[in-house]
């Protein structure tokens, strides 16, 4: 019973390492800010913690049916960004996308001062935003989730104490489970 118990731990734990190896992809930030009513603004920050050739095209899209009226507030030097206003006609998600007119953001570069306005038409705050990495011949190199300052996710070093401390927990149940069958058995 120990045995398998620290067989299925150091897999767990295994494991954990090779996904925590695994989640240094780009990382698109965006604070969000209420400017009047239902005008909104989201002001990104990305991150190239993966792609050791640079990101030199990114892509955000707005849901069709919560964002309209996007507008480009500011680019920083150096990158091209425009917005695609929704088409519930086709129908096609909004997006903002931005592309480095010199060099590329290099690995383990951060670069801020993207902001894009529009209306949200949706209830509370605007959330996260599906956002892909463009290559040079237009294919996806990377796609994910922007990540919305003020609602954090869990780092990879807390989901891992909780894996070990669930397992801690079983095994200790366990021991006290096959404790409770001896006396039973015996008294």
């Amino acid at each position: 019973m120990k045995s398998n118990m620290r067989a299925s731990l150091a897999a767990v734990l295994l494991m954990l390492v090779v996904v925590a190896g695994r989640c240094n992809a780009t990382i698109i930030e965006v604070d969000v800010s209420n400017v009047a009513g239902n005008l909104w603004q989201y002001d990104y920050t990305i991150t190239n913690n993966s792609l050791p050739a640079g990101i030199g095209e990114f892509t955000i899209y707005f849901d069709r049916a919560h964002f309209d009226l996007l507008a480009v507030v500011a680019s920083p030097s150096g990158w091209d960004s425009l917005v695609v206003q929704s088409d519930p006609n086709i129908p096609a998600d909004g997006f903002f996308d931005s592309l480095a007119i010199g060099s590329s953001l290099g690995l383990g570069s951060v670069l801020s001062g993207f902001s894009v306005q529009f209306i949200f038409d949706g209830t509370g705050t605007p959330s996260s935003q599906l956002f892909e990495i463009i290559g040079p011949g237009f294919d996806v190199l990377e796609s994910g989730i922007t990540s919305v300052h003020g609602a954090p996710e869990p780092s990879s070093a807390w989901l891992a104490l909780i894996a070990f401390s669930a397992l801690v927990g079983a095994y200790r149940s366990g021991g006290a489970l096959e404790r409770r069958r001896c006396i039973t058995v015996l008294g």
